[in-house]
């Protein structure tokens, strides 16, 4: 077993709407965007383990979790999909600490959906959970289960909407799929077992553009098993990461400049694993000091999204660390999306720059060259 800390939130880009991608957390990547940063750094009642292609999560914590994605949802418009069963036997209950040590016993569990993360202060979420009107009366019993929705805004929650959920969905153990859809400043909620069955809708704010997280919540006590996780977003090219930097500009900064990280670099080969990261095109593009480390500036190269491409844009930036010649990498995808997990950037000899991208087994080399 391992413990489980819920990941923090990080803000890069903001975006808006037009071309669609999809990150997948299964078994096959060995669920790298929802376990990537558990580790046991702070004390959490929360234990989980691969087995059987599931993803198990249990949550021992007197208080709901909310384990989000490590991949940002820098987008207007985006779908996050989780198909997962709940491992909860019905009639039994479950023991939980809470922040002081002290345990409790709970019986009624939920698990669901966190959506338009913020911060731990500022989100929405969506639970579901099956209870039976008479467990140990196999005649009368009914088994139903109920959808709420819930917010967060300042820290305390409110209940937004609850309702019941009567047919296509499994009511025992079997395996749910719950679904989030956002799209203009709202989130349209689907259920089912083999079939996605729209349940209820609701407005969201509109405090323009921002980086938000999508993940999962447990209630206390909910043991559940992970198939498959789908975050679905739609972006185009962001005027939030176009900089003032320009070609006549770029040449004389760097005409100046004795640093031997900075100068201009462009594509010399890769080694990626294409299923999980494609080559978005044979940049060249330019490095310049930037706070805490440097920026890398678009120029020229892209193949995904030629046209909105343009010179000038951030195309990353690299961060400082204590060893030398190694950097924390955030790296813009061809669809304008961040990468961030485990990203490093290293530097050889001064002439070759790699950026590693390990989660998906994939690394890009760019060579320094003279003003291209």
């Amino acid at each position: 077993m391992k413990t489980l800390v819920v990941t923090a939130l990080a803000t890069i880009i903001c975006v808006a709407t037009a071309h669609s991608r999809s990150h997948y957390a299964t078994v096959h990547n060995q669920f790298a965007s929802l376990v990537a940063m558990a580790s046991p750094p702070r004390l959490n009642h929360a234990t989980w383990h691969i087995a059987d292609n599931l993803l198990h999560i249990d949550n021992n914590n007197a208080h709901t979790l909310m384990l989000t994605d490590t991949l940002d949802v820098a987008a207007e418009q985006y779908q996050y999909l989780v198909r997962a069963s709940v491992g909860n036997k019905a009639g039994h209950s479950y023991t939980v600490v809470d922040s002081a040590g002290a345990k409790h016993r709970v019986e009624n569990v939920a698990w669901g959906i966190v959506f338009d993360y913020h911060d731990p202060q500022h989100y929405h979420r969506v639970q579901i959970s099956c209870s039976h009107s008479d467990l140990y009366d196999d005649l009368t019993d009914e088994q139903s289960m109920k959808l709420s929705v819930f917010k967060a805004d300042g820290g305390s929650e409110v209940l937004l909407h609850s309702c019941p959920v009567k047919v296509g969905v499994d009511m025992d153990n079997g395996l749910n799929t719950l679904m989030v859809a956002v799209a203009d400043h709202r989130a349209t909620i689907q259920v089912g077992k083999t079939r996605l069955h729209t349940v209820t809708s609701i407005d969201l704010d509109d405090n323009g553009p921002s980086v938000v997280k999508t993940g999962l919540c447990l209630s206390p006590g909910a043991r559940v098993a992970v198939e498959r996780t789908t975050l679905s977003t739609d972006s185009q090219a962001p005027r939030h990461i176009l900089t003032t930097w320009t070609r006549e500009a770029l040449d004389q900064h760097l005409a100046m400049s004795s640093d031997p990280i900075e100068g201009y670099w462009q594509y010399q080969d890769r080694d990626m694993e294409d299923k999980w990261l494609r080559l978005g095109g044979r940049y060249t593009v330019a490095v310049v000091a930037a706070s805490g480390g440097y920026d890398i500036i678009y120029l020229s190269g892209a193949q995904v999204n030629a046209t909105q491409w343009q010179p000038g844009m951030l195309k990353g930036h690299i961060s400082k660390t204590i060893f030398d010649g190694h950097y924390d990498l955030e790296w813009i995808d061809a669809t304008f999306l961040p990468i961030t997990l485990d990203a490093y950037a290293a530097f050889s000899d001064g002439v070759l720059m790699t950026l590693n991208f390990p989660v998906y087994n994939s690394q890009m080399r760019l060579s320094k060259v003279l003003a291209p």
